[in-house]
């Protein structure tokens, strides 16, 4: 998670990052707000690594504005709350945790996001117009933006994440499946040495 002169740091930065998204103040239950954090989840979800979406800091494409959520606001970004909401959008589900950071007096949520586990998240669910059923989210290298899979090339990243995933993951099983094996023909060698001796 972001520690406090870690958001200040990326504040300072005066925009967007490739893994880092900012939203402004806003609460959870206003829908269209809501569907666009759950974008930027998809988006990172999706990224090598994945990334921060903080909410409290508003964007207008040129600088940044550190504005904070007020009580109410933040009330409503508990990790019950938000993991209920990308829920219906996400598949599988989004990994991510959810803090609240306060710097210069003011408190952010920071929702921190973990790369896919195995499988690329896709939009299972549309919000119109903010998410589309069937989508596949990135965060392209050129303009810094969670968008619908703009290329072959974001796409060819994902899957090559994917594939990585699957192999590590593949022969993982395979170590541990031969460890396995070698004490089986070690207790069975014990056994046959035990049982000559008896003879």
């Amino acid at each position: 998670m972001l520690t406090p002169d870690q958001l200040r740091t990326a504040i300072a930065f005066g925009r967007e990052q490739r893994g880092i998204e900012f939203k402004g103040p806003g609460k959870r239950t206003d829908k269209a707000f809501m569907g666009k954090v759950v974008r930027a989840m998809l988006g990172m979800a999706n990224k090598q690594g994945g990334g921060f979406v903080i909410i409290g800091v508003t964007d207008d494409g040129t600088s940044l504005t550190p504005a904070g959520l007020c009580a109410d606001e933040l009330a409503t970004w508990s990790y019950d709350d938000l993991a209920s909401s990308a829920s219906n959008y996400a598949d599988p589900c989004v990994d991510f945790a959810v803090e609240s950071v306060d710097i210069d007096g003011k408190t952010y949520a920071v929702v921190e996001v973990q790369q896919f586990d195995e499988l690329p998240v896709i939009c299972k669910r549309s919000l119109d117009p903010i998410l589309r059923n069937g989508a596949v989210y990135a965060r392209p290298r050129g303009k810094i933006e969670t968008v619908e899979c703009p290329s072959h090339v974001e796409m060819r990243e994902i899957l090559d994440a994917a594939a990585e995933k699957s192999a590590k993951q593949m022969l993982a099983r395979q170590g541990r499946l031969g460890r396995s094996q070698v004490g089986a023909v070690t207790e069975r060698e014990k056994l046959d040495h035990e049982a000559e001796e008896l003879l």
